[in-house]
């Protein structure tokens, strides 16, 4: 049989189909210490790029389709706004691009893309404004060079662009980080300015951190990045993130982490131009899950490319899932979304047979869980809460092959929040968020 690369594996597929492929997670019973796999999205489409154009509308709809897998909402806006906790219309969101390299960066239609999902959220009836997103890195110079349009005016529907150097902006010197025992002070974006923030990567391999992905990104958020680059950036990255997490206000301000993989470097980096095109996006809560899953994606790039794998482990990445830092975790969830072009027509036809379609979601007493069954058997579902206990059991039973539609009615009153709905089948748990509301 011939040896094929995962990209044309991928394209085997088809174009116009979703595949969702998804490692089963941990059962939640069997979770220790409240411990489980996270969730990364990786979408890829074959047209995401043509040369060396972007196709804007093709990365929308990745961007749209990933959230809404990760989020378990079907509706963008929806599910963006259940990523900022307690957001109100006049937040600030900042986006902490990466332009240090200008033949690589965090490009602006990728960016662009992100925004109009924002844009979708709605508050008392109105859009949010994307004059309160913020999309920043270092310099103004680094932007412009990498496509920006630094921001000057006032316009609602314009989101403001520009560096930590740009006037009245400049770093908090009232609050400093310490990085693994070294004073970092960070953007007034971030500290001041910003209430949550989506760090949006690149893809490439670095020549001392070994990746650059979402923990190095922050090398650009603060003053002092070249005193943090001692034994291979470790354990500087994940103090640096845990400082972020910890200390700047409010807390957890960090809320999603996507990689920018349309394009990516892989050898050679981090500067220079790309040498590979993965024509992906990477998306999670789990900033440690989102770059294990970059590494993984670049060691796909360079076998395919006839080179050796950057060798585990990733020093950095290692430390940040462990004590004192813990910020995330190594056990990955994958869920691969594959050309989803046509996903509305698809979604119409039938359920995938690796998912769970629930609507309306958000819900306050009544919903619908439509799924498919690839054979018959005995099928369990729960309704599971964050901490992994079940606190209610929506159906026990054996279903034959086919499609199913299970109409549930909350039992008892439940805080308001996210839960999970898992569906267990011929060996496989399927988990899918759900939001009730009270």
């Amino acid at each position: 049989m011939k040896d094929i690369s995962r990209r044309d594996f991928l394209k085997y597929l088809g174009v116009g189909t979703l595949g969702l492929i998804a490692k089963p997670k941990i059962p939640f019973a069997e979770i220790a210490e409240g411990f489980r796999s996270s969730d990364v999205i990786q979408c890829f489409h074959e047209d995401a790029t043509t040369g060396n154009t972007i196709n804007q509308a093709v990365v929308q709809i990745m961007m749209d389709e990933s959230i809404k897998h990760l989020t378990g909402i079907d509706e963008v806006g929806e599910a963006w706004k259940s990523i900022f906790p307690g957001i109100i219309e006049n937040n600030i969101i900042g986006i902490k691009v990466n332009v240090i390299n200008e033949y690589l960066p965090t490009h602006r239609e990728f960016v662009n893309c992100i925004v109009n999902g924002l844009a979708q959220m709605e508050f008392n009836g109105s859009s949010f404004r994307k004059n309160n997103i913020i999309i920043w890195d270092r310099t103004d110079w680094e932007l412009t060079d990498a496509g920006y349009t630094i921001y000057t005016g006032n316009d609602p529907n314009t989101p403001r662009c520009f560096g930590t150097n740009h006037s009245g902006i400049g770093y908090d010197y009232a609050q400093p980080l310490n990085v693994n025992g070294v004073n970092s002070y960070p953007s007034t974006i971030l500290s001041e300015m910003s209430d949550y923030l989506i760090n949006a990567a690149v893809l490439k391999n670095h020549d001392t951190a070994q990746v650059t992905l979402c923990m190095k990104n922050h090398y650009g958020t603060i003053h002092n990045p070249g005193s943090l680059h001692g034994g291979w950036c470790n354990p500087y990255l994940p103090s640096l993130s845990q400082q972020i997490r910890d200390v700047i206000t409010p807390n957890n301000i960090q809320r999603i982490f996507i990689v920018d993989s349309l394009w990516g470097s892989i050898l050679a980096g981090p500067g220079g131009s790309p040498n590979c095109t993965p024509n992906k996006l990477l998306m999670s809560l789990d900033t440690v899950a989102c770059d294990y899953r970059g590494w993984e994606l670049i060691n796909e790039e360079r076998v395919a490319h006839g080179w050796n794998p950057i060798s585990w482990p990733i020093h950095h990445i290692e430390t940040a899932a462990q004590p004192p830092y813990d910020l995330g975790s190594t056990d990955v969830n994958l869920i691969e979304i594959n050309n989803p072009s046509q996903i509305k027509e698809f979604e119409t036809v039938t359920p995938s047979r690796r998912t769970i379609q629930i609507a309306p979601n958000p819900f306050r007493e009544n919903t619908t869980i439509a799924f498919s069954m690839p054979k018959a058997s005995p099928v369990h579902i729960d309704l599971v809460d964050a901490a992994g206990r079940i606190r209610d059991r929506i159906f026990a039973g054996d279903l034959p092959h086919g499609q199913h539609r299970i109409n549930y009615r909350l039992q008892k009153r439940l805080t308001s929040g996210s839960y999970f709905v898992r569906l267990y089948r011929n060996g496989e748990s399927i988990v899918r968020k759900i939001t009730i509301l009270n």
